[in-house]
């Protein structure tokens, strides 16, 4: 803590010109991502796509994990902004989103929990269609959301902590291993789909409620 590292002294002030570095050296892993596996990119990669050095991305990042877990953190975030009231009744957005079949889920898509949106957003889809990352993917997800979730099951359904913890984790990764068999894919079966899945939710919801 508070010593110089190779990304740069503790706690440096992010001005301008460093945040257009740091979001060029993102874009440039992206790009790279949309060619190849993650475990295949170099950060000599990166840089000749960014068109910087390596003195000036080490200045920045200490790795290229580092790199994905900011653009993984800017993903959930830019979900997180575009969903309409995160703290809502899960069970009452599940029988909103399927009440009248895919058409009223489209209608209310922006209701949907991060974990279910996260993937959709096209500038990071790439960051999802790499299986050789999805186990650190899905528990980045899990981290995110857990704060948020956890606390819901828990007043929501009368649950133990580490019930709300278990429920979530399996929520978030049903849905992320929906998502890659439906090959990420946004189409008409994706909403039938998901909405199927969305009311055997809510009925687990009501009988966990019922207990």
């Amino acid at each position: 803590m508070g010593k110089e590292t190779a990304a740069g002294p503790a706690n440096r002030k992010i001005d301008r010109r460093t945040l257009y570095t740091r979001n060029v050296i993102k874009d440039a892993l992206l790009e790279a991502l949309s060619e190849k596996l993650f475990e295949q990119i170099t950060v000599t990669d990166v840089c000749r796509r960014a068109e910087i050095t390596r003195a000036t991305y080490y200045l920045h990042y200490q790795s290229l994990t580092e790199v994905l877990d900011e653009l993984l953190a800017d993903a959930l975030q830019t979900a997180e902004d575009h969903t309409v009231n995160p703290n809502a009744d899960t069970e009452q957005i599940a029988d909103l989103l399927t009440a009248h079949g895919t058409a009223s889920f489209k209608e209310h898509e922006s209701l949907l929990p991060v974990c279910h949106r996260v993937a959709q957003l096209p500038k990071y889809q790439v960051i999802f269609q790499d299986e050789t990352i999805s186990g650190y993917v899905v528990n980045k997800i899990y981290q995110w959301q857990r704060p948020r979730l956890v606390p819901s099951f828990i007043q929501e359904l009368g649950i133990t902590k580490k019930e709300a913890e278990m429920l979530a984790l399996f929520i978030i990764n049903g849905t992320y291993c929906v998502n890659k068999a439906l090959k990420w894919k946004k189409d008409e079966t994706w909403y039938q789909i998901h909405s199927m899945l969305l009311k055997y939710t809510a009925g687990g919801y009501r009988r966990l409620k019922d207990l």
